[in-house]
């Protein structure tokens, strides 16, 4: 894991508790494995719930007035989300099958947002080494802590509205809780990969993942309160491969 030299905003008196990678040297330029666009495919698919579904997480916001002024009523944590069976917010990969393939990095950072006391959005994906950008929109201090298990953790402050911070990760993980210390509310989760083909389940449940060379694969997708579930396919020549992946709140985890 890295962090930006050039783009902290951090303000006189935010207490840093990061001081990992910033004097890593940079990594040389990838050499991406050609990919012919006349043969790729796509992976489209649906992800169901099946059974009674969970109520969401209620967030408690009521110790903190600044941040329950925010909000109206009862603020869920849209763990749960269920629309005619379809779960929405599963993050869906291809969790095997891509062999040495190599793919460029993107340059252009993601964005996650503390705003309204609540992590934006709660559910991300990014790349390998691609930056993501944590910003402070809310009129109080938070900090941001990461808990990965196959890579450095961070911890850091951002102590005004309009503060930010850029790192990257250097290690592919699914499920990277990311919270804030001081609400114990506050909860994202982030998934790094090493390729372009992922993607969150829509309202319905359905994903596409595009571009695909043809292959064998594992598809895998995940969610922060059922876990994992996966099915391998195979990819013809411009074809378009299948996948239903199917939850129950009662059901082992993989």
């Amino acid at each position: 894991m890295h962090c930006s030299q050039s783009v902290w905003q951090i303000s006189v008196g935010a207490l840093l508790a990061f001081f990992l990678g910033c004097n890593d040297p940079p990594k040389p330029p990838r050499q991406p494995t050609p990919l012919d666009l006349s043969t790729v495919g796509t992976i489209s698919g649906g992800i169901h719930f099946e059974g009674p579904v969970p109520e969401q997480s209620v967030l408690q916001l009521g110790g903190w007035s600044e941040c329950a002024a925010q909000h109206e009523g009862t603020v869920y944590a849209g763990d749960v989300l269920v629309t005619n069976g379809g779960l929405q917010n599963a993050l869906v990969y291809i969790k095997d099958g891509l062999n040495e393939r190599v793919f460029a990095v993107p340059e252009e950072p993601v964005e996650s947002d503390q705003k309204g006391c609540i992590f934006l959005p709660r559910i991300m994906a990014i790349r390998v080494d691609q930056p993501i950008r944590y910003l402070n929109s809310d009129p109080m201090a938070h900090n941001v802590h990461g808990l990965p298990h196959n890579s450095s953790h961070w911890n850091f402050s951002l102590g005004l509205k309009g503060t930010s911070r850029i790192l990257s990760i250097d290690t592919e993980e699914v499920g990277i809780e990311v919270k804030c210390d001081i609400h114990g509310w506050m909860r994202s989760y982030l998934g790094v990969f090493d390729h372009p083909y992922f993607a969150l389940s829509d309202q319905d449940g359905t994903f596409r993942l595009h571009n695909v060379p043809p292959g064998e694969y594992t598809i895998a997708a995940w969610h922060e309160r059922f876990g994992t579930r996966s099915q391998e396919i195979a990819l013809s020549e411009k074809g378009e491969a299948k996948v239903t992946l199917t939850f129950q709140s009662d059901a082992p985890q993989e």
